[in-house]
């Protein structure tokens, strides 16, 4: 059996499985749920990323979620890669209740660090997260994390412990990464918004490493087809994160800035004491809940390498609750060089549908 399918039929399992001693009662109080997200459409790339234009599959995945009575919760989530053919592991945790404002979660996952980051990729505004989003949060780790909530809904927290080693169960030399963040919004967690309201987040995370995978691109230019391989890093790194976004009714303004120091060992592909930062500004508009005009500036200065700056425009309609048709395009500025998840003159055109 290949990797790939191994991968599936542990997700089956998983998914189908419930715990030691659990009852039917238990399970009634939280049934076995399954979602997806698939995403299609059309890309055209300028001719410099080398990239391949036409229709593309950008993201296929399954999920289920579920729970045993008041003991803990399970999600589990896989994708479909088009571009190599395999099966991709992306989410494997559960999370235990300990306290009304405090919950463990043990597995794979994204760590409470940024704001757009945290965001699943069905509910991004464009396809792609922003520059700085990929190069710089953590991205899914195995770990240990706890958090809740408090004030209703207003303040809510997490940190948590982690290989750092991206989804893997290995540990790079037996050192772990730390990541924590913090949000207040003015208002809660209510579902539609009246009045104005802001909320303000920031993040931090540190990581020491003997052989953490990081993109490529921070280092060099990017590929594209197939996507950048990453580098090995062995070192330390500090990563900072800060958004603060405000909302009256349809319109919303998002801002969020990252920022990573690193401190490599010798002999690696990062100079001593190298930076990196980068973040975006956003401003959206949506009509009804059923039309979205949104603007991003998205800028990136990677470690090594000239600043990265685009603008993006884009145009989403939701003509169902699970199904959005999205339009977007990309202009570079001060002729920024094509970037990982953006480019100059890139056109893109997609159809989702999520559950």
């Amino acid at each position: 059996m290949s990797g790939g399918w191994r991968v599936a039929v542990a997700v089956a399992v998983l998914a189908t499985a419930g715990g030691p001693g659990t009852t039917a009662a238990q399970m009634a109080d939280e049934p076995l749920e399954f979602g997806g997200l698939f995403q299609t459409g059309f890309r055209a790339d300028p001719d410099e990323t080398g990239r391949t234009n036409g229709f593309e599959v950008f993201a296929a995945r399954g999920l289920a979620r579920g729970g045993v009575g008041l003991v803990f919760d399970y999600f589990v989530q896989a994708e479909y890669r088009t571009y190599d053919e395999t099966f991709r592991l992306l989410d494997a945790y559960v999370t235990l209740p300990v306290i009304p404002e405090l919950a463990v979660t043990l597995g794979l996952f994204r760590p409470e660090f940024g704001l757009e980051a945290l965001l699943d990729r069905g509910e991004l505004t464009f396809l792609e997260r922003a520059q700085a989003d990929l190069l710089i949060a953590p991205g899914r780790q195995v770990g240990v994390s706890a958090g809740g909530g408090a004030f209703d809904g207003r303040l809510t927290y997490g940190a948590g412990f982690f290989n750092g080693n991206g989804p893997s169960l290995q540990n790079d030399g037996d050192d772990y990464m730390f990541a924590g963040r913090v949000m207040y919004n003015s208002i809660g967690t209510i579902a539609f918004y009246d009045d104005f309201v802001i909320q303000v987040g920031g993040s931090i995370g540190y990581s020491s490493d003997t052989s953490a995978p990081l993109f490529g691109d921070l280092v060099s230019e990017p590929s594209f087809d197939p996507p950048a391989a990453a580098i090995r890093y062995a070192g330390s790194r500090l990563l900072l994160g800060a958004d603060v976004q405000a909302s009256y009714r349809d319109f919303t303004l998002t801002g969020e800035y990252y920022g990573a120091d690193y401190t490599p060992d010798p002999g690696g592909e990062l100079p001593d004491d190298a930076s990196a930062h980068g973040g975006y500004v956003e401003a959206g508009y949506r009509a009804y809940g059923v039309l979205e005009l949104v603007t991003r500036w998205d800028a990136f200065k990677p470690a090594v390498g000239d600043d990265r700056q685009f603008l993006l425009f884009g145009l989403n309609v939701y003509p169902g609750v699970y199904t959005k048709i999205g339009v977007q395009y990309a202009v570079a500025l001060e002729d920024a060089a094509p970037a990982l998840p953006v480019a100059g003159d890139q056109f893109i055109v997609v159809a989702q549908l999520a559950f």
